[in-house]
C-alpha cells in the first residue's frame, strides 16, 4: 500500500525519530527511500517537485505543488494529494479525480462518476480499474486481429518463397523451404502492448478483486506473444489506422503505465514511476470548464484569451501578449478572471494575505486592456480562506475581488455565489 501525503507536506526519515505516526501533512520513510527522494530533489528540473533541507540536524523533504504518484526503485509508492478544503485523503483523492476528469486531451477523461466513488482505493489502483473497464469494453467486441507477415522455414510451400534465403540454406536441408505468408492473427502490436502492460500491472500487488480482473484479462491474450520490443510495438500501435481508433484510449493508458509518464520531465535512475500533475494546471482547467458549463448561456466565455497586448505598438508591432485565464463578455460588460493555486490566509492582512504583488499588477493590466470594471483572482478555498476578501479598489471604476473556489462544493451553488459578486453595487 502507498503512503499518502498532501502537497506541501513533509517527508522524514523514520530512523531519526523514536515515535513515528504518519499524518496527511507528514510521513516517515526508510533511509533508502529517503535517499532516492533526496536524489530526485537534486536532479535538475526535478527540484520543481520537492525540496531538501535540514532542521535541527535532521534531514527533511518538503513536497511542492505536484500531485499524483511517485514510486522509487526500492518499490515504495507515495501518493501525493491536493491540500485544500479536503478533510481526509479520501476526499482529497476524489477532488483530484474530479479535476483529472476534465483535463483536456488526456486518457483521464475516461474517469466516470462511479470511479469517483472508489476514492477509498489508492490512486494508482483507481487508474488501473479505469484501464480495465476500457479493456473489457474492447474485449466484449472481440480481440482485434489483422493480417501479419510471417516468415518460416517449413517442409511445405505456402505464400511466397524467399529465394535469397533458400540459396543460402545448407544443401543438406533442401527438403525445407524459407517462405513468407500473411496470417490472420491476434498477435499484432496493439495486443502485444496490452498484454505487456497487463503483465506489468499483475506484479504490482493490488486488492484481490483488481488482481483477479488483471489475471482474467491476461488469459484472454493467450494467443498473443509477449512483446520482445515494446518501444517498436508502441510506435507501430500509435499509427493512425482503424486499430488505433479502436484502441486509442487503451494505448494511452498502457503508455502511462509502461513508461510511468507524467507532466514533469523526470529522468534517471531515481524514479521508477511518476504519475504527477501540476496543481496549478489542473485547477486552471477545472475552473475554466466550470465557467464554460455554467456561464456560456449568458456570456461569451474565452479561456486563455490572447486578444490583447500590454504594449499596443513598438516598432509597429504589439508587444507582451496578455493571456488571462478566463474572460466573460456580454453586450455591455467584460469580466476578467485569473486562477492561482496557492493557499492564502484571510487572517493575515498585514502580510497581504499571502497574495503576490506581481499578480495585482497583472490584474490591473488586464482591467485596463479589457476595459473591465470587475476583476477576480480565484484561489482554492482552505480552512483559512472561506469567504471573499474585502474588495480591492484600483480606481473608482475598477475593482478587484479575491474569491475562494471550494472544490468540494456544489458547482451550481458556486455559480449563484459568483453571479451575485459580479453585480456592481
Amino acid at each position: 500500500m502507498p503512503q499518502t501525503i498532501s502537497e506541501f507536506g513533509l517527508i522524514k526519515k523514520a530512523s531519526d525519530y523514536d515515535l513515528i505516526d504518519d499524518k496527511f501533512s507528514e510521513i516517515f520513510v526508510s533511509d533508502l527511500t529517503f535517499q532516492h527522494l533526496k536524489n530526485i530533489a537534486f536532479s535538475g528540473a526535478n527540484d520543481l517537485l520537492l525540496s531538501y533541507f535540514t532542521q535541527k540536524g535532521k534531514e527533511q523533504i518538503r513536497l511542492k505543488n505536484y500531485v499524483g504518484l511517485l514510486q522509487t526503485p526500492d518499490g515504495k509508492q507515495i501518493e501525493i494529494l491536493p491540500k485544500s478544503t479536503a478533510n481526509s485523503p479520501k476526499e482529497a483523492r476524489k477532488m483530484l479525480l474530479k479535476m483529472l476528469k476534465v483535463s483536456p486531451n488526456s486518457p483521464y477523461q475516461s474517469l466516470s462518476n462511479s470511479h469517483l466513488e472508489t476514492s477509498h482505493l489508492p490512486l494508482f489502483e483507481i487508474f488501473v480499474n479505469v484501464f480495465l473497464d476500457e479493456l473489457e469494453k474492447l474485449l466484449s467486441q472481440g480481440l482485434g486481429r489483422n493480417f501479419e507477415r510471417q516468415e518460416a522455414n517449413e517442409t511445405f510451400i505456402k505464400g511466397k518463397v524467399l529465394i535469397a534465403e533458400n540459396l543460402r540454406q545448407n544443401p543438406i536441408r533442401k527438403e525445407r523451404f524459407f517462405i513468407a505468408y500473411d496470417e490472420f492473427t491476434a498477435d499484432i502490436p496493439p495486443n502485444r502492448v496490452l498484454k505487456y502492460c497487463l503483465q506489468i500491472l499483475y506484479k504490482q500487488g493490488f486488492s484481490y478483486r483488481t488482481q483477479q480482473r488483471i489475471n482474467k484479462n491476461i488469459g484472454i491474450f493467450e494467443e498473443v506473444n509477449p512483446s520482445n520490443n515494446i518501444e517498436q510495438d508502441l510506435a507501430q500501435s500509435f499509427h493512425k489506422n482503424l486499430f488505433f481508433v479502436r484502441y486509442e484510449k487503451l494505448l494511452h493508458w498502457a503508455n502511462i503505465f509502461i513508461k510511468g509518464q507524467s507532466f514533469l520531465p523526470f529522468s534517471g535512475q531515481y524514479l521508477q514511476l511518476g504519475l504527477l500533475f501540476p496543481m496549478e494546471v489542473l485547477f486552471e482547467n477545472y475552473v475554466g470548464k466550470f465557467f464554460k458549463k455554467y456561464f456560456a448561456e449568458n456570456y461569451e466565455v474565452k479561456l486563455q484569451d490572447k486578444a490583447k497586448f500590454l504594449i499596443d505598438s513598438h516598432l509597429n508591432k504589439s508587444k507582451f501578449r496578455l493571456i488571462p485565464d478566463i474572460v466573460l463578455r456580454n453586450e455591455t460588460k467584460a469580466f476578467v478572471f485569473d486562477t492561482k493555486w496557492k493557499l492564502i490566509d484571510a487572517a493575515k492582512p498585514k502580510q497581504n494575505y499571502g497574495i503576490e504583488q506581481s499578480d495585482l499588477y497583472q490584474m490591473y493590466a488586464y482591467g485596463k486592456k479589457y476595459n473591465a470594471q470587475q476583476l477576480f483572482l480565484i484561489y482554492p478555498a482552505n480552512e483559512n480562506f472561506q469567504t471573499p476578501l474585502q474588495v480591492f479598489d484600483y480606481e473608482a471604476d475598477m475593482r478587484l475581488q479575491i474569491i475562494p473556489f471550494d472544490l468540494t462544493q456544489n458547482l451550481q451553488n458556486l455559480q449563484k455565489d459568483l453571479t451575485g459578486l459580479m453585480r456592481i453595487d
